[in-house]
C-alpha cells in the first residue's frame, strides 16, 4: 500500500511538472503586430484577425473566438473584440498594436494564436469623425 502511494505521488508530480511547462510554454503570450485586416461573420465563417509582425514582412492570423472557461480565459466577447480590430485595421493599419492570446500557429494542422484582448492606442479605437454638416429642417 505505501509503494501504490509512492508511486502515485511520482505520477501527480511529473504530471504537475509537465502541465507546468505546457503552460510556460504554450500558454499566454502577447505580440507586437500590425493589424492589416479582418475576416468573419463569427457564425459560418469564424473570426480572423490578419496582421503583419512589427517592423518585419512576416504574417500572423489569429483566430479570434470565444475561450469560454477553459482554457481559464474567461472570454466570452470575440464580437466586440474583432470590431475592435477591425476599427484598427481602418483607421491605424501602420500602427503597432499589442495582441495578447495563447497558442501557437501550426499551419499544418490548421492551427491559429487565440486573439484575447488588443492594446492600442485611443486614437484608433475612437469611431471615425465626419465633417460632414448638420442638415437644416
Amino acid at each position: 500500500m505505501k509503494t501504490s502511494n509512492q508511486v502515485l505521488t511520482v505520477l501527480g508530480v511529473i504530471a504537475a511538472l509537465l502541465l507546468a511547462f505546457l503552460w510556460l510554454r504554450w500558454g499566454p503570450d502577447r505580440w507586437e503586430v500590425q493589424i492589416t485586416g479582418v475576416t468573419g461573420d463569427g457564425r459560418g465563417v469564424q473570426y480572423r484577425i490578419e496582421t503583419v509582425k512589427a517592423g518585419t514582412t512576416d504574417t500572423l492570423t489569429f483566430i479570434n473566438e470565444d475561450a469560454g472557461f477553459w482554457p481559464p480565459y474567461f472570454k466570452f466577447d470575440a464580437a466586440g473584440l474583432q470590431s475592435v480590430a477591425g476599427r484598427i485595421s481602418r483607421n491605424c493599419p501602420d500602427v503597432p498594436v499589442t495582441v495578447r492570446g495563447y497558442g501557437f500557429r501550426l499551419p499544418f494542422l490548421s492551427m491559429f494564436p487565440n486573439a484575447v484582448s488588443i492594446d492600442a492606442p485611443t486614437r484608433c479605437l475612437e469611431a471615425p469623425q465626419t465633417d460632414t454638416p448638420a442638415r437644416r429642417s
